[in-house]
């Protein structure tokens, strides 16, 4: 049927209607697999953690660096007053495996962190971002926890946490 024939209104075949759906959806489908199998994110929404957690996130050339070993020690022995401030720590290394618990940091990512708080080759570094977002501190290692809780406990959103759990 030329166009010249067809009735005003009438619409397009439904073979060619159905052809298209399954083209979108085979499309859309290999779209999203694509994603799934594709390139690793190489960047850190930290975002994710704003108005729930703290984050400290500790720049390191290594695990072997002392410093950095010692600092992870100190996390390790003091678990209970970390989680009572709602802190995360990020573990970003140059060399060997960081990240945040068990969810490691792939390469794209270290580099990602690195770059957006302008972290030099070698450096041994800490950063504390608050709970809206913002760096509250940021410091050399060796540093003492107990100048970073200062800083949190020091938060106005931290002292409203405390008088709410002291109810």
């Amino acid at each position: 049927m030329r166009n010249k024939d067809r009735k005003p209104g009438r619409s397009v075949p439904l073979c060619i209607v159905m052809f298209r759906y399954y083209f979108m959806l085979i499309l859309l489908v290999g779209m999203m697999v694509g994603s799934a199998l594709g390139k690793e994110q190489d960047t850190v929404d930290l975002t994710a953690y704003q108005w729930k957690n703290r984050l400290l996130i500790v720049f390191a050339p290594s695990e072997d660096a002392p410093i950095y070993q010692s600092f992870k020690e100190l996390l390790k022995r003091l678990t209970q007053e970390i989680r009572d401030r709602d802190l995360l720590i990020f573990h970003v290394l140059e060399t060997g495996e960081g990240g945040l618990a068990h969810l490691p940091l792939n390469k794209g990512q270290v580099l990602f962190l690195r770059k957006i708080f302008s972290i030099l080759p070698g450096q041994l570094i800490v950063i504390l971002i608050g709970k809206d977002g913002e760096v509250k501190l940021r410091g050399e290692l060796p540093l003492e926890l107990s100048e970073i809780f200062s800083v949190i406990d020091a938060m106005p959103m931290r002292q409203r946490e405390m008088r709410e759990r002291a109810k």
